[in-house]
């Protein structure tokens, strides 16, 4: 199994600029996260050409990875839109690549992704790691790494690795975006 993976300038300046332009499109709606945390989704983008075939074997070259996609779809937070912890998958064959397309990032805009020393094997392990985590006063968890907001940066981790996406700073007025390809190896 892979490890936490961060490379930047992922993509060349053009196809960067490009994704980017995608993402300004009018298709969020307020429908991701969960009931009880709302952000922003784009969803079905494995629907979609350019993100299923083109930039996949982009990322399936760069990676040197052989994977299918089981989904595409972007998240965008706007300040005070804080990600709840949890995991991608809990199988040990799946594996989750974001990407960051803004343009343009300050460090003190936050926004980083935060991973924690815990890790799923089943669906029923999730269930009960989430209950704890919702409700308990102090759970003992352990940051592992944290990896900063950084445009046209690519980040691949296991996708039963827990995690969370900080919001940007109030003083962001836009969209803090990231790119999800949902993999399954093969």
């Amino acid at each position: 199994m892979i490890n936490i993976r961060v490379i930047d300038n992922f993509f060349t300046p053009e196809i960067h600029q490009n994704i980017n332009s995608l993402m300004n499109r009018p298709k969020w709606l307020l429908c991701g996260g969960n009931r009880k945390n709302r952000f922003w989704h784009m969803d079905n983008l494995h629907e979609e050409e350019y993100f299923s075939n083109y930039l996949f074997q982009i990322i399936q070259s760069k990676l040197k990875i052989n994977t299918k996609i089981t989904r595409i779809y972007a998240n965008g937070q706007t300040a005070g839109q804080n990600g709840f912890t949890h995991t991608d998958s809990s199988a040990h064959d799946r594996i989750t690549f974001l990407y960051y397309p803004n343009m343009e990032w300050k460090f003190n805009w936050g926004g980083h992704l935060t991973f924690l020393d815990i890790k799923s094997d089943s669906e029923d392990m999730d269930d009960r790691i989430m209950e704890e985590i919702n409700h308990a006063i102090y759970y003992p968890v352990r940051i592992t790494n944290s990896v900063t907001y950084v445009p046209n940066r690519g980040v691949l981790f296991p996708a039963n690795i827990w995690h969370y996406a900080h919001p940007p700073h109030r003083t962001f007025d836009g969209l803090r975006v990231s790119l999800a390809y949902k993999l399954e190896i093969i």
